[in-house]
This record gives structure tokens, sequence and C-alpha cells, in this order.
């Protein structure tokens, strides 16, 4: 499939990543795994300081290039400031990890519309652009990886609590097998990196940590593992719809063979992301019937945590009102 880009790029040799959420979590994992795999590296987030602490870890560790251009993706005009930034250092962006994102609890009516709007232009319209900016540099030149993290939830038809949250790892799938599609014969490897529970400070940021460490230990997946699985798939062109460990291939394949309707009304008896954060909610008026919902949703479970944070990663972090930078 011939192109008719015409792009002014440099000669290299040395392949350069771009990440984003790289601060924390799956992105902190992904800059780690490239830069050991011989990558420079580009990292994007909101917080400079934990940006500037990951890029002297990894250049010290692995002599990479470590380039920290902070950025906040809820600003419309973020990604395509962030590519004049990259183009202005003479870098170029081979390797694409669109991973930021976080979870906005609490049920759709309830949460405030620009938090929600803040969700979408993070989590699906700052991925489309950056694939959209950086997607045709790479089929330039023959040369492209693009790793966007999804999730399990991408399968799930709805849930009580959190409703973007499906949606928009929904959207980022379907994008990603799409892109796959288009650019098979132009160099670009596209996955869509579907992960279930991973350890980091997700379900902190979220709030809904006490309830989440009450899973087995067998419902968690570990950061870096997530990481090598994209990694290798999206060499491989394997996918381009990527399911990290066994539970989450097997319930994935479930989810896509039961009816929707089905799983639905399972969903609606979940309380996990029902609980909204004060900071979020919505000034209008509750009616009785969903304050009366929310509070039995709300409950304090019984019994003790099964589980107990082993990890920093796992630890409580102090709320602050603010998004954890990863997906």
């Amino acid at each position: 499939m011939k192109r008719g880009f015409i792009l002014n790029t440099r000669p290299t040799q040395q392949k350069t990543a771009l990440i984003t959420g790289a601060s924390a979590g799956i992105g902190r994992d992904y800059a780690r795994y490239l830069a050991a795999e011989g990558y420079d590296l580009i990292l994007t987030a909101r917080r400079k300081a934990r940006l500037e602490e990951v890029a002297r870890e990894l250049s010290g560790a692995f002599g990479t290039q470590a380039t920290v251009l902070t950025a906040d993706l809820t600003d419309p005009a973020a990604p395509t400031k962030l590519a004049a930034d990259i183009r202005k250092k003479g870098l170029q962006v081979d390797y694409l990890v669109n991973n930021a994102g976080y979870q906005v609890p609490g049920f759709f009516d309830r949460v405030r519309w620009d938090v929600q709007r803040d969700m979408i232009q993070i989590m699906m319209t700052a991925v489309a652009e950056l694939c959209h900016i950086f997607g045709p540099e790479m089929a330039a030149r023959g040369f492209g990886r693009i790793v966007n993290i999804s999730s399990v939830a991408a399968f799930v038809p709805g849930q009580a609590g959190g409703a973007l949250y499906p949606s928009v790892k929904a959207f980022v799938l379907r994008l990603s097998q799409s892109l796959a599609t288009e650019y098979q014969t132009a160099g670009v490897h596209v996955v869509a990196v579907c992960p279930g529970f991973t350890w980091s400070e997700f379900h902190d940021v979220a709030g809904n940590r006490a309830q989440m460490n009450k899973l087995p230990g067998f419902m968690w997946l570990d950061g870096p593992k997530v990481v090598s699985d994209a990694h290798k798939a999206v060499e491989a062109r394997r996918g381009p719809v990527v399911v990290n460990g066994w539970v989450y291939k097997v319930l994935a394949t479930v989810l896509q063979i039961i009816p929707d309707n089905w799983i639905g009304r399972l969903a609606a008896r979940g309380t996990r992301n029902s609980s909204i954060r004060p900071e979020d909610a919505r000034d209008a008026t509750v009616s009785h019937a969903r304050k009366s919902s929310t509070k039995s949703a709300t409950k304090k479970p019984n019994g003790k945590s099964s589980r107990k944070a082993k990890t920093p990663a796992r630890k409580t972090v102090k709320r602050t009102g603010k998004r954890a930078d990863n997906g």
C-alpha cells in the first residue's frame, strides 16, 4: 500500500519511544522495559518531578537518553503542542505508548460533566490524535510501533458506576484494530493491550483500594509482565488485541460468548465503582431513590481485607483529588 506522506525526518538508528502517563504504573514500567531494550525515551505526564525522577533512574541504569516533556492531556491543544515540542528538539517518535488514563467512579448523572469530559479527552481524543499525528510519520519511514493501553473492561457491555471507563476502553480497542488493518503493509505494528486488575496506584486514586484488596491474588497482574507481553506482541505483530493473564483470557472469551443483555444484568449488581469521589460530585439534586441505592452500594464491607499492600506501588496514596497517570 503506497502512502503519499511527505515529511522532513532525520535519519536515525537509535529508536525513540513516546510514553504518555509515564510517571507511574504501567507507563513507568513500560519506560523501564524499553530503556533496557535500548530505546531512547520521551516521557510525558503532568507531574514534572515524578517524570524527572524516572528519567534520572533510567538514564543512570541503562544509559538511555530520556527527554521529559510535561503535558496535561485534558487540554485539547496538548497533543499538537507535544508533537511540536518533540520536533523542536530534533526527535522523532518510532514507538508510541498511549497509556495515560484513570477511572472516574460514581453514577454517570452524579459526576460533574467537566470531570467526565476530561476523561474522554485524555483517554479517547488524545489517544486518537497522537495516533493521527505520529502514525503517518512512522508509515513514511516504514517502521513504527503503536501500543494503546485498553483494558479487559472493553469487553464488558456496561457497569453500575464508572460508566465511561468500559466505553472509552472499547473505543481504544476498536481504534487499534482499525489502525492495525490500515497499516498492515506500512511497517507499523499496532496493538491494544487489555490487562485486568494490575498493581499500581490506579485504584488508590479511584478510591476503591479497600474493596480491590479483597480480590484473590490470582486476579492481580504485575505491570512488568503486562509490559513484556505487550512489547513481544507488537514486535511479532500478534493481536492486534492482547489480553493479559489466563484469568482474563478466559473472562474475555466468556464475555464475547454470553449475550450482552445477560452480562448487563449481572453488571448492574456490582458496587465497586458506585461510590462517587466528593470532589467530582455534581451540584444537581439527586433523587431519593438514587440516594438509597448509593447508600446501600457504599456500605462498609464486612470482614477484613484479604490482602495488604506489599510493594510501594500498592500502598494507598494520599488523596489529593488529582488523577493517576496510568491506564
